[in-house]
C-alpha cells in the first residue's frame, strides 16, 4: 500500500474576518476525531450475496458513554432499509421502528433513539442495507475478477473507511468489538469467508452448508473473539483452489495454514507457502508473538491499488506478488518475501493494537515495515537490502526524499487529510520505518525490544497513539524522546549533514554540521562512525552511534598511534536525509570503496565518485570522464570476489544523483548516465562480455528462486551496459538472451534493452511476447512495464496500441500501474512534449477510474516549481489543464494535487 495523491501543508489558510477562526485546510482534522458517544461491542452480522448486490443485516451491541438521544453512524452509497430498536441479536420479531435521515453526501446515517440512552446503558440497534460492488472502486466489498465459469468474484477491502460502504458503523479505530458474521451466497462459490473462527455447531465441517429449504444457497458462521478495529473487517465469496499445510510452534500449538489460488495454481503457491511458514516461525522467534487463532489464510486478489492487506487471520495479497511463478521477477520475488511477513506481523502490530486514529497509522505501517526489513536482512546480504532500501528513498518518482524535495508534504503525523488514502504514501512506509530504525540505533538494541514489549503489554487489545508509543520507550531508555519526535515527525524536511574531519597529533576530530533551517530546531539523529585503519579493519574502540542533536557538534578520537585512512561515517545510511563530508577527496573515496570493512559504506564511496563524474557532465557535458574513475570502475568489474549483488550495486550507474540539486534536471541526467555508460562500453567491452557470459542462467541451478536472484541482478546491469551502443553485435547478444533466458527477470531485462534499441525486429519479438504472455497477470504486466520502457519514437504509439487491446482492462490496477508509472519514470521521453502531454492525458482519463494510480502518475510533475524554464512553462500549461477538465467534483484528490503544484509553483 503505497502512495495516494496528497497536497497538504501548501493550502493557505484563510481567515473569517467576523469572528477571526481559521477556515479548514483539509476535510479531516485533529478535532473530527473526538471521544465516541458509545462504546461498540459486538456486531451481529448477516450478508447475503445476491447478484451485483449484497444485502445487509448488522446487529449492533453498544454501551453509552455519556446520555444519548441519537447516534450518527458512517454510511456511504448505501440503500437503508430498515433501522430497529431491538432487544438483542436474537430478537427474532420486528422490534421498533426508529426515525433516521440518511445524509449519503455526508456518508451519515443519523438514528434517532426512542429515548434518551443514559451512560453506561447498553442496547442494540438492528439495520438492513443493501450495497452495490463496483468494478473499480476498491473500497468496502467489490466485484474482482473471477475465474473462467465461476461467478461473479466479490472482495473486501475496508482500510481505512471501506465497511461503511458495506454497512452502517462507526467506522472509527477505536469502534473495536467483537463480531459474529453470517455469509449466505450460491451453492457455486467454493469459499465465503470472515474473520475469526468457524462455528463448529453451525458449520461441523468447517464449510458452509446449505441453507435450510433452499439447497441452492449456502451459508457459514464465523465468530471473531478478539475486539476488532472495522477497518480489518473482510469478507468475500468466491472460487478458489486451496493448498493447505500447518506450522507448530514451540509452545506446541498448531495453526491451520490456508493459500487460496485461482483454480489451478496451487503448485505457484508451494513457494509462497514455505515463505509463509518461516515468516510465522521467525516472528515468534524474533518479535515474541505467536498468532492466536485456529486459521491463517492467505487469498489471492486480482484487482487492488495496494499490494496486500491485513484482515485480522485473511490477509490478501495481489496475485502479481501472492503467486510465484514463471513470469515473477525477482523484484516481485523480493516483495513477495516482504509482503507475505509484513501482512502477517500486523496481526500483532494494527490488529491486536492499533493505532487511535488515521493520524497514527504510521505506527501500524513503519513498525510492521522495521520487522520486514529485519526478516529480508536475515534471509539476504545484509549489505544487499540495506542498498535496496536505500533505493526506495532515493526513488525519483514516489520516493521520500523526491515527495519533501517538491516542498509539498512529508510529514509522518499530518496535519490533517481529504481521503485516508492520502496516508498510504512512501512517507509512511519509507520514512517513518527509518525512523523507527534510528530509533533503535539512538537508545541501542536492547532497550528497544524492552520499549516494543511495554507497548505491546500494555495496549494489546486496544488503541494506542504516536504519545503513548514513544513514551514507552522513554520510560525505558530514561532518554527524553521530544526532540527527536517533534523533528521527525510534525515537520517536513530532512536533515542535511556535513562533517569536516582533521587529525593532529594522535586526536581525529570530526565536526558535524547540519544545515540550518529558519524556525526550525535540528533534529536528533544517529550517526554510525568508525575510523579504519591502512588494512581495512576498524580502529578498536571507534566503532560507535553518535546522537547528534544540535546544529554544531564535535566528536573526537583521543590516543591514537597513527592517522587512520579515513572516517567511515553514516555506515548503512544511519539516518535518514543527506551526509556529505566535505574534506574527502577523490583518492580517499578510491580508497575507502576497497578497504572500508562496512560493505554499503564500499558501495556509497563508488557512487559518490561517479556522482562527481556525474555532476560534471552536467555542467559541462562535453567535459572529459575521468581516467582515474574509469580505473577504479575495471577494478571492480574484473574483481571476483566481491558478491554479485555488492557488483551490480559498484557497476550500476544511475540518472539519480547524490547531489540533491540535481535532482530536477532529468533530461541533462539521461545523457550524463548514456555517457558515463558509453565511456565504460567503450573501455570494457570485452570484459563485459566475458563477465556476462560466465554468469549464464540460473534458473534450475538452486532449490529456491533465491538462488541466483544476486547474479541476475549482476547480469542485467552487465548487459544495459554492453547494449549501450545499439551495436549490431549487442542486437545478437540481446536476442540470444531473450531466447535462452531460464528466468523471467531475464528475459524482461532482454526486452527492455531491445526495446530501446533499433533492431529491425522488435517490433516483431515483441508482438509474438504479447501473445505469448498476455492471459497470465504477472506476464501481461511484464509485458506492458516493457513497452512503457520503450525509448524509440514509436513509444507512445505503441503504449497508446496497448490500451486500446481488448485485452487491456484498464480496472486492472496491476496493469494501469505496468504501463503507465513505468512511462512516469521513462525520463528520456516522458519530459519531451509528446511525453508532457501524454501524461496530463492519461491523469485526465484515469482519475474518474482510479484515482490512485492517477496521483501517483500525476507525481511526475511534482517538481513543477524546480523544473528548468522552458519545462516549467509547458508543465504549467498540463497542470492547468488538468485542474480545468478534473474538477473537484469529479475527483476531489486529482484536483486538490494538481492545484497544490499549482500553488506551489507560484510560492
Amino acid at each position: 500500500m503505497i502512495q495516494g495523491g496528497l497536497w497538504e501543508d501548501i493550502i493557505t489558510v484563510e481567515i473569517n474576518t467576523e469572528n477571526r477562526t481559521p477556515a479548514r485546510k483539509f476535510k479531516y482534522e485533529w478535532h473530527d476525531f473526538g471521544e465516541l458517544p458509545v462504546r461498540l461491542e459486538h456486531l451481529t452480522i448477516y450478508l447475503n450475496f445476491h447478484g451485483d448486490k449484497v444485502e445487509a443485516r448488522n446487529c449492533l451491541q453498544m454501551t453509552a458513554v455519556k446520555s444519548i438521544n441519537e447516534i450518527q453512524l458512517d454510511a456511504k452509497d448505501l440503500e437503508i432499509d430498515k433501522v430497529q430498536w431491538c432487544d438483542g441479536p436474537s430478537d427474532n420479531n420486528q422490534g421498533i421502528a426508529l426515525a433516521f435521515e440518511y445524509l449519503n453526501e455526508k456518508a451519515k446515517l443519523i438514528i434517532k433513539l426512542p429515548r434518551e440512552i443514559n451512560s453506561g446503558e447498553r442496547f442494540f440497534v438492528r439495520i438492513s442495507t443493501r450495497c452495490f460492488p463496483s468494478d473499480h472502486i476498491f473500497e468496502g466489498i467489490y466485484k474482482d475478477t473471477a475465474p473462467p465459469g465461476a461467478p461473479q468474484q466479490f472482495i473486501s477491502q475496508c482500510q481505512q473507511w471501506g465497511f461503511q460502504r458495506i454497512m452502517p458503523i462507526f467506522d472509527d479505530c477505536r469502534a473495536k468489538c467483537t463480531m459474529t458474521t453470517t455469509i449466505e451466497a450460491d451453492m457455486a462459490y467454493t469459499h465465503l469467508i470472515s474473520n475469526g473462527n468457524i462455528n463448529r455447531s453451525l458449520n461441523p465441517h468447517g464449510k458452509p452448508v446449505p441453507k435450510a429449504g433452499d439447497p441452492k444457497r449456502q451459508v457459514i458462521t464465523y465468530e471473531n473473539p478478539v475486539p476488532m478495529a472495522p477497518y480489518l473487517f473482510f469478507v468475500c465469496a468466491g472460487t478458489w483452489d486451496t493448498l493447505t499445510d500447518d506450522v507448530t510452534y514451540p509452545s506446541g500449538r498448531t495453526v491451520r495454514l490456508e493459500y487460496l489460488v485461482p483454480p489451478g495454481s496451487k503448485e505457484d503457491a508451494r513457494i509462497p507457502m514455505a515463505i509463509l511458514k518461516e515468516s510465522v516461525l521467525w516472528v515468534q522467534k524474533t518479535q515474541d508473538y505467536e498468532y492466536g487463532f485456529d486459521t491463517y489464510r492467505t487469498i489471492c486478489m486480482a484487482k487492488s491499488n495496494f499490494g496486500g492487506m491485513e484482515n485480522l487471520g485473511n490477509t490478501t495479497i495481489v496475485t502479481d506478488a501472492a503467486l510465484i511463478t514463471e513470469h515473477t521477477l525477482d523484484t516481485i520475488l523480493l516483495y513477495a518475501h516482504a509482503v507475505i511477513v509484513h501482512e502477517f506481523e500486523h496481526n500483532q502490530c494494527g490488529s491486536e493494537t492499533t493505532m487511535e486514529t488515521p493520524f497514527d497509522v504510521w505506527l501500524n505501517e513503519a513498525y510492521t515495515v522495521d520487522v520486514e526489513r529485519q526478516f529480508m536482512a536475515d534471509l539476504f546480504d545484509p549489505a544487499f537490502v540495506r542498498l535496496y532500501q536505500v533505493d526506495s528513498i532515493r526513488a525519483p518518482l514516489l520516493g521520500p526524499l523526491t515527495i519533501e524535495d517538491a516542498g509539498h508534504f512529508g510529514r509522518i503525523v499530518r496535519e490533517g487529510f481529504n481521503d485516508p488514502e492520502e496516508l498510504i504514501d512512501g512517507v509512511t512506509y519509507v520514512k517513518a520505518a527509518e525512523v523507527i530504525r534510528m530509533l533503535r540505533l539512538l537508545i541501542g538494541a536492547e532497550a528497544f525490544k524492552a520499549g516494543k514489549i511495554l507497548y505491546f503489554n500494555r495496549y494489546r487489545s486496544g488503541n494506542a497513539n504516536t504519545d503513548q508509543f514513544f513514551r514507552c520507550f522513554e520510560e525505558v531508555s530514561g532518554i527524553s524522546l521530544e526532540q527527536f519526535k517533534s523533528e521527525w515527525l510534525y515537520r517536513i524536511g530532512y536533515p542535511k549533514v556535513h562533517a569536516a574531519t582533521e587529525y593532529e597529533k594522535g586526536r581525529y576530530r570530526i565536526h558535524f554540521r547540519q544545515e540550518r533551517e529558519q524556525g526550525k530546531r535540528p533534529f536528533m539523529l544517529p550517526v554510525s562512525v568508525a575510523l579504519v585503519d591502512k588494512q581495512g579493519q576498524d580502529i578498536k574502540g571507534t566503532q560507535k552511534v553518535f546522537t547528534l542533536k544540535d546544529y554544531e557538534a564535535e566528536l573526537v578520537f583521543e590516543n591514537l598511534s597513527e592517522p587512520p585512512a579515513f572516517a567511515s561515517m553514516n555506515r548503512d545510511c544511519s539516518f535518514y536525509g543527506t551526509f556529505q563530508h566535505a574534506n574527502i577527496d577523490a583518492k580517499t573515496l578510491a580508497l575507502q570503496t576497497r578497504l572500508d570493512p562496512n560493505a554499503y559504506n564500499r558501495v556509497d564511496a563508488m557512487r559518490k565518485l561517479t556522482d562527481m563524474e556525474r555532476v560534471k557532465l552536467l555542467e559541462k557535458p562535453d567535459s572529459a570522464i575521468s581516467g582515474e574513475w574509469l580505473d577504479l570502475y575495471g577494478v571492480f568489474l574484473l574483481d571476483k570476489g566481491i558478491p554479485s549483488s555488492l557488483k551490480a550495486y559498484y557497476l550500476r550507474i544511475d540518472e539519480q544523483p547524490l547531489d540533491r540539486g540535481y535532482a530536477t534536471w532529468y533530461r541533462e541526467l539521461v545523457l550524463a548516465r548514456e555517457k558515463l555508460m558509453s565511456a565504460v562500453n567503450a573501455r570494457y567491452r570485452d570484459e563485459l562480455l566475458s563477465e556476462f557470459k560466465k554468469i549464464g542462467s540460473y534458473a534450475a541451478k538452486g532449490k529456491s528462486p533465491r538462488d541466483g536472484l544476486e547474479e541476475r541482478m549482476l547480469k542485467n546491469v552487465l548487459l544495459e551496459l554492453i547494449a549501450i551502443d545499439d551495436s549490431k553485435d549487442s542486437h545478437r547478444l540481446i536476442l540470444d538472451c531473450f531466447h535462452t533466458a531460464a528466468t523471467a527477470s531475464e528475459r524482461v531485462a532482454a526486452l527492455t534493452v531491445l526495446n530501446r534499441s533499433t533492431e529491425p525486429s522488435r517490433r516483431a519479438v515483441l508482438e509474438k511476447v504479447y501473445e505469448n504472455w498476455h492471459q497470465h497477470i504477472s506476464g501481461y504486466a511484464n509485458y506492458l512495464r516493457v513497452i512503457s520502457s520503450g525509448t524509440r519514437e514509436d513509444v507512445f504509439e505503441m503504449i497508446e496500441g496497448e490500451r486500446a487491446r481488448v485485452t487491456f482492462d484498464i480496472t486492472q490496477p496491476t496493469w494501469c500501474r505496468a504501463l503507465f508509472l513505468t512511462m512516469a519514470s521513462n525520463n528520456k521521453v516522458i519530459w519531451t512534449d509528446r511525453g508532457i502531454e501524454w501524461a496530463a492525458d492519461t491523469v485526465i482519463n484515469l482519475a474518474p477510474i482510479n484515482a490512485t494510480t492517477a496521483g501517483r502518475l500525476l507525481n511526475t510533475f511534482q517538481h513543477v516549481r524546480s523544473l528548468k524554464p522552458d519545462l516549467k512553462e509547458k508543465v504549467t500549461a498540463a497542470l492547468e489543464r488538468i485542474v480545468q477538465l478534473v474538477p473537484e467534483q469529479v475527483c476531489a484528490a486529482i484536483y486538490g494535487q494538481a492545484s497544490a503544484y499549482l500553488k506551489g509553483k507560484q510560492g
